[in-house]
């Protein structure tokens, strides 16, 4: 028996050690959960640029319980100004009585005036890259006029606007957005001075929140040069083979046909070497079905089929050289991926034009880039529009 003693002795006192283990712990309860921060430039500017922080916590009472509803806001806004990002968010922290906590911060919404600032926006990049426990898979949006805004968008089906900003990010694929994008993907392209995109949203409503496009940035810099909406959008993303699936609208024979887009991909490919003079060609594979027409085609007949087909092809062309046009020749910014395209596949030639690729001598804007599109519309339903000779029956 006593021979049992001091093992006793040294099992309490490893108990003892690990139980004190969470002398410091903090319950959930007295934690200030942040979701969502939104970084604007303050009304009133000093000498130093001065910015506007909102935080938003959320408020569990209000988020309620599988079987039960919550009572009140789920969320509240806390907001400051000042010159360092840093400051800021220590004096938020003095706000709230519980311990701020950052680790389930979500996303991350900058205005369109700080973007296009020189510098701004790789400053701020840099506080939450830096910031300890800053996780890399934050998202990022800009917020096309108050980013604060858009914090404050109750929709009917999320209690918690930037939880409502997350899903809207991660789950919304059409043609004129991109997947998502996060705080450790920009800083990559940063250190590699290539051009990104970024989704820029606004306020629609004050329940609703609008995916307007995709905000460009010169890698170089880390500054934003413009937008690209509407056919723009899309046709970068039917270059770069992303999002392709959605809706286009064309006429055939004076009549408005709609066609769905279900499948597509692209690929780039290199004609012409010389770096003074480089030549691509990008091929465009889609197969659509015929959604909405209001005219009196057969498209059971051959040649009807063709007609369509050929106005879906002429169309998706027209977008995709748009989309070259604003891309290449206006911005002169690389966010087609034909830089990445050279890297992967043509190595030597790219280091060679790397250091000029979108800046200084500008080899992208100089190059010509070629469209070649093949499409695959499907027979449609049974539906035939009728004419008037028809009488009606068929």
């Amino acid at each position: 028996m006593k021979s049992k003693l001091p093992c006793l002795s040294f099992t309490f006192c490893l108990l003892f050690v690990f139980l004190t283990g969470c002398w410091d712990s903090v319950e959930v309860e007295e934690r200030a959960f942040n979701t969502g921060i939104a970084v604007d430039l303050a009304e009133e500017q000093g000498e130093n640029t001065t910015y506007e922080m909102t935080t938003q916590f959320v408020v569990p009472s209000g988020l309620g319980t599988a079987g039960e509803a919550g009572g009140g806001k789920a969320f509240r806004n806390l907001q400051q100004t000042g010159e360092s990002l840093y400051d800021i968010n220590a004096s938020i922290a003095r706000q709230t009585s519980e311990k701020s906590n950052i680790e389930h911060l979500d996303v991350v919404i900058i205005s369109k005036d700080i973007a296009e600032e020189t510098g701004l926006f790789t400053n701020i990049l840099d506080v939450f890259v830096r910031q300890q426990n800053m996780r890399r898979g934050i998202l990022l949006a800009i917020g096309d006029e108050k980013a604060k805004d858009i914090l404050n968008v109750e929709a009917e089906q999320e209690k918690v606007p930037s939880q409502y900003v997350t899903k809207l990010l991660e789950g919304n694929e059409n043609p004129i957005t991109t997947e998502p994008v996060r705080v450790g993907d920009i800083q990559e392209y940063l250190l590699s001075n290539r051009s990104f995109i970024i989704p820029k949203l606004s306020v629609f409503s004050k329940n609703s929140i609008n995916y307007e496009g995709l905000a460009v940035f010169r890698g170089k810099t880390g500054q934003m040069v413009d937008s690209l909406e509407g056919e723009d959008a899309k046709g970068l993303n039917m270059i770069i083979g992303k999002n392709q699936q959605g809706s286009i609208t064309a006429a055939v024979d004076d009549d408005q046909v709609t066609y769905s887009i279900s499948e597509g991909s692209s690929k780039i490919k290199l004609t012409n070497k010389d770096k003074n003079n480089l030549v691509f060609q990008v091929d465009i594979d889609l197969t659509a079905q015929i959604r909405e027409f209001n005219g009196s085609l057969d498209f059971y007949k051959r040649e009807n089929m063709d007609k369509v087909e050929k106005v879906l092809k002429e169309e998706i062309k027209k977008i995709a050289e748009g989309s070259v046009k604003k891309v290449k020749d206006d911005l002169q910014v690389d966010v087609l991926t034909f830089g990445n395209y050279l890297r992967i596949h043509h190595y030597a030639l790219w280091k060679e034009v790397e250091k000029d690729w979108d800046y200084g001598e500008n080899y992208f804007a100089k190059s010509d880039i070629n469209i070649n599109v093949n499409t695959n519309v499907q027979t449609p339903g049974n539906s035939i529009q009728l004419t008037e000779d028809d009488g009606g029956e068929g």
